[in-house]
């Protein structure tokens, strides 16, 4: 079941390479997820697919995802993700993480895949369990699935049965914080949110050393022809702040400085990403304009063959 954790998790970040738009506050999410929140998440990252399957971007890139990848991920649960799933959430606290699917499938569809896979099954709640105690599958309801532990998703259900789920206050008032149109979106509180991210050992080396600087993010993305950027980090005091600051000016140094002087898109995509601190604040911006899209697409491909690999180390 954590390939099909990772799966999601991978689709969704590779389809937000290509998004972003305009800006009303307080970003949605999906009704269909509110009351299956576990109220201690400190994580909360969401992918509206249907909108992004909307943009020109996706239109324009949507078949450079792995089509391999995608089509044994069809062939081995049932689902297409190019065109079954509408929306993606992710919830993780300290110790639990979860992944849930909206989409147009059945309970009904989907278990003869999973029975033919010969996956332990168990019932709680009147719901089946396919898995184990650390990687489990649940149908919450038809168009609706969810991962996780076997604790995870024995939790989800009481929630879904009495429907007192619902994330923090913290962290709504985060979502209320971020762009209506934000596409893909991720808020955190006690840290940055790396809860399960397969990340090169580097750059979470990297990132572990300005952790315990931050106290909360808030990030997101809009897709139109091009793609918009923007994340604050709040940290501790003014001088993990600085930290911060100076640890991510000096990791876009570092990427411009190993980029090869003829590769010139790279160094606009560089340069277009700005670092700005404000008292115990940075903010991040980046705004993509279209043609520096195109231009830069062809890398997508290694991004791809890197999750790709954290895919196959993670089944």
């Amino acid at each position: 079941m954590r390939y099909f954790f990772c799966v999601v998790v991978a689709y969704g970040i590779l389809a937000a390479t290509g998004c972003s738009q305009k800006a009303a506050t307080g970003v949605r999410v999906d009704p269909a997820f509110r009351d299956l929140i576990p109220p201690d998440a400190t994580v909360l990252a969401g992918v509206d697919l249907g909108q992004l399957k909307q943009t020109p971007l996706y239109e324009k890139y949507g078949s450079q995802l792995q089509q391999a990848r995608l089509d044994e991920f069809r062939d081995r649960f049932g689902i297409d993700l190019r065109r079954d799933v509408e929306a993606v959430l992710l919830a993780a606290n300290a110790k639990e993480r979860l992944a849930l699917v909206r989409g147009r499938f059945t309970e009904q569809q989907l278990q003869p895949k999973l029975v033919s896979m010969h996956a332990q099954r168990t019932i709680y709640n009147g719901h089946v369990l396919f898995g184990d105690a650390r990687n489990s599958l649940a149908f919450v309801k038809d168009g609706v699935v969810a991962a996780g532990s076997a604790t995870a998703l024995h939790g989800l259900l009481d929630r879904a049965k009495t429907g007192r789920g619902g994330s923090s206050e913290p962290l709504r008032r985060r979502l209320a914080a971020l762009p209506q149109n934000d596409s893909v979106w991720v808020v955190s509180e006690g840290g940055l949110p790396l809860a399960g991210a397969p990340l090169r050992q580097d750059l979470e080396s990297a990132l572990s050393n300005i952790d315990g600087f931050v106290k909360g993010v808030t990030a997101g993305a809009a897709v139109d022809s091009g793609i918009h950027f923007k994340a604050d980090f709040d940290c501790i005091s003014d001088e993990g702040a600085q930290r911060v600051h100076d640890a991510l000016r000096g990791g876009i140094g570092l990427a411009r400085l190993t980029t090869n002087d003829n590769a010139l898109d790279m160094l606009r995509l560089y340069d277009s990403i700005k670092v700005n601190k404000d008292g115990q604040h940075v903010h991040v911006n980046a705004d993509l304009a279209g043609d520096l899209v195109d231009k830069v697409s062809a890398h997508l491909q290694q991004i791809m063959e890197h999750v790709d690999r954290a895919l196959d180390k993670g089944q």
